[in-house]
Formats: C-alpha cells, sequence, structure tokens
C-alpha cells in the first residue's frame, strides 16, 4: 500500500445526517459499552478537577484527557489519527451514541442507528440514537472493491470446478442444498447466488481444510449415524459430538477421537469398507 493510501485511512471525518447547518454537539468522553471503561487515554479527575495519573503516566510524555472534558463536534469534523492528540481525542467520543460507525450501520436486532425503525405502515421512519456517522475517505470504497474481488474469486471457483457436476452437486450438499438431479447451469446458478451474498462461504469451500470432515458430517446425518439429541450431535447411544457444526469438526480433528471416527466414517459409507473387503478377498 503507498503511503497516500496510508494517510487516507488515517482520516477519519464525522457527517452530521443534518449536513451543513451549524448543527453543533456537546460530547463528553464515553466508556466502551463492552468494557463499561474509558479508553486507557481518559483519566478521571479529582475533586479540583484535575487529573488523577500514576507517576509513571505523568512521566510518559504521552497525551491524557480528563473525563468531563466537553468535545464540541459539527458536520465535518476530522480527525488525524497519525496525530497522538486527534487520535486520543477520537478515542474518548467514538463510542458515544450519538455516532454511527456508518451512515447504514445497524443495531444487533438490525435497526439503524441513524434512520431507526422502519414501520411498515408508516412510510417515514422513526429517527434513531444516532445523528453523526463516520465517514473515512476512501476506506469505503476500497471494501467495495475488495468485496467485488471475493466475489469474482468464489465464481471462478464455481465455474471452473474441477470435479466437474459431482464437484458441484458436492459443493451444494455441503450448503444443505440438495441438487442432486439438478442440471449443472441450475447448480452453478445456487452456487453465484451465494457467491454473491457470501462470497467467503464459498471460498472456504474450496480453500479449506475441512471440507472432506464436513461432507462426512451432512452424509452422517442423512444417514442418521450422527443424530440430534437435546440440541447435541450424539454418536451411537452415549458419544456427544458437539452442539454446532463447527464444533463437531473440531471434535473429529482431535487425533483422539481417530477411532471413533473411522466407526463414524464406516457407518456412513458402509458401500465403500465393502468394497475394499471385496478387493481384500481377491487378494
Amino acid at each position: 500500500m503507498d503511503k497516500k493510501s496510508d494517510f487516507v485511512q488515517e482520516i477519519v471525518v464525522l457527517r452530521s445526517v443534518y449536513g451543513k447547518v451549524g448543527q453543533k454537539y456537546l460530547i463528553n468522553p464515553c466508556k466502551d459499552p463492552v468494557t463499561k471503561r474509558f479508553p486507557d487515554c481518559v483519566k478521571r479527575v479529582d475533586s479540583n478537577g484535575d487529573m488523577i495519573l500514576t507517576d509513571n503516566e505523568r512521566n510518559s510524555g504521552k497525551f491524557f484527557i480528563p473525563e468531563d472534558t466537553v468535545f464540541t463536534i459539527e458536520d465535518g469534523t476530522t480527525f488525524d489519527l497519525s496525530d497522538e492528540i486527534q487520535k486520543a481525542t477520537w478515542e474518548a467520543i467514538k463510542n458515544c451514541k450519538l455516532i454511527a460507525p456508518s451512515r447504514f450501520a445497524k443495531d444487533a436486532n438490525g435497526v439503524s442507528l441513524i434512520d431507526g425503525k422502519q414501520d411498515k405502515y408508516d412510510l417515514k421512519p422513526r429517527y434513531g440514537v444516532a445523528e453523526l456517522y463516520v465517514d473515512m475517505p476512501g476506506v469505503e470504497t476500497a471494501q467495495r472493491v475488495s468485496r467485488k474481488k471475493l466475489i469474482h474469486q468464489a465464481l471462478e471457483y464455481i465455474f471452473n470446478e474441477p470435479q466437474g457436476l459431482e464437484g458441484l452437486i458436492t459443493k451444494a450438499k455441503l450448503l444443505g442444498h440438495r441438487m442432486t438431479n439438478a442440471p449443472a447451469a441450475d447448480i452453478e446458478d445456487y452456487l453465484a447466488s451465494v457467491a454473491e451474498k457470501d462470497p467467503k462461504r464459498i471460498i472456504d469451500l474450496y480453500t479449506g481444510t475441512d471440507t472432506r470432515l464436513r461432507l462426512l458430517l451432512v452424509d452422517a446425518r442423512d444417514n442418521k449415524v450422527i443424530y440430534m439429541k437435546d440440541k447435541l450431535y450424539m454418536y451411537g447411544d452415549n458419544v456427544i459430538l458437539g452442539a454446532t457444526d463447527d464444533a463437531v469438526i473440531t471434535w473429529m480433528k482431535d487425533p483422539k477421537h481417530k477411532k471413533i471416527l473411522d466407526l463414524i466414517t464406516k457407518d456412513t459409507y458402509p458401500n465403500l469398507y465393502e468394497d475394499e473387503g471385496k478387493a481384500d478377498n481377491k487378494k
């Protein structure tokens, strides 16, 4: 990455949803919603309004911000993260509820932080909790380009499937879509639709080291060799494999479970072992 690109990504610009109307926001340092603590650059103050610092902090030469500082923010306020003071200021306020990490950021429930929840009976959404949002010049564009590259890579894998139709059927199967009797074009269309929504999921099918085990899990479930009981994957009467697909894969990869894994494989693909037995008898 060139120096110009590095510079662009170290600039944070705050934009107001109302635009350049002179709206000003008075913001105090904010705690991290997860840790419930101020960032390291923000310090408590005593009854005299002085920052409470340790000797090491006082002699460190670092820039600190009193917790009662009030920052005036408006549309276009810019922070150069390569500057210690501006970076500390940004760290101090970035967790403010009025600031969304992007224009279209959503909360854990999928509700827009800026626009709020859309009522199906009302064309106008209720306003969200945030009125400012982060604009990092060049970063969003770079992210869009990166995503397009990932989609292109995923599509290349699909359209150049080394195992042909059988490979396409297997990939669809791993995604939970049985398409055994479908034409190749239909399977490619399905996989392409997945690639456009989640390209990494397709790329992982082709480049991941767990594909063989994931296929075993799918087939074992289809053949009732592995089953669900009390929200846990089970084998036999008392072998607990895990609560999720990923947990089962982790269990399968553990060397100490190899003997049981071999039994699962044999129960899942009995025909393969019958063929091996016939071949051994001929010898």
